[in-house]
């Protein structure tokens, strides 16, 4: 019996799910100045507000292409069969940083409009957990190394 769904498959689908996301963050990015003038409006901040939260957005947009390419190219690689090399490593310290940088900005964001608290926070963690896989991959690549040479 044929197994409908496999690793391809999944990679596949997790690349294509990134590229949509790539594509999203670019509209969001060009609707920025509209987006932001409505979150003001909407939610009743105070005007002076808006060029800040403006700024705040697009170094987060900025950000998240940076991560997304990232993680698109990592994808391709691990495809591609090339899973523990360090290329892998520097791909997943910068997707690690670009979500502590949203983090960051979040957290500025917060004194602003309190509910980016909560994203600030998701984005923390989210940098945790691909930090300690950043570290997973670094010791299998050292250890491959090492088997190799071994060879």
């Amino acid at each position: 019996m044929k197994q409908l769904w496999n690793d391809q498959r999944s990679i596949l689908l997790t690349r294509a799910v990134v590229a949509l996301a790539i594509a999203g963050s670019v509209v969001m990015t060009v609707c920025g100045p509209k987006v932001t003038h409505w979150m003001v409006t909407a939610h009743g901040l105070p005007p002076r507000s808006g060029p800040l939260l403006l700024g705040m957005g697009y170094a987060c947009a900025a950000l998240a292409l940076v991560m997304l390419c990232s993680l698109y190219q990592f994808l391709r690689r691990i495809e591609a069969g090339e899973v523990f090399v360090s290329t892998n490593v520097a791909a997943l310290r910068c997707i690690s940083w670009c979500c502590a940088g949203a983090a960051g900005f979040c957290l500025l964001a917060a004194g602003i409009y309190l509910p980016f608290l909560f994203l600030a926070v998701a984005a923390g963690f989210m940098a945790l957990i691909v930090r300690e896989s950043k570290n997973d991959f670094g010791q299998a690549v050292r250890m491959k190394d090492e088997l190799d040479y071994t060879v």
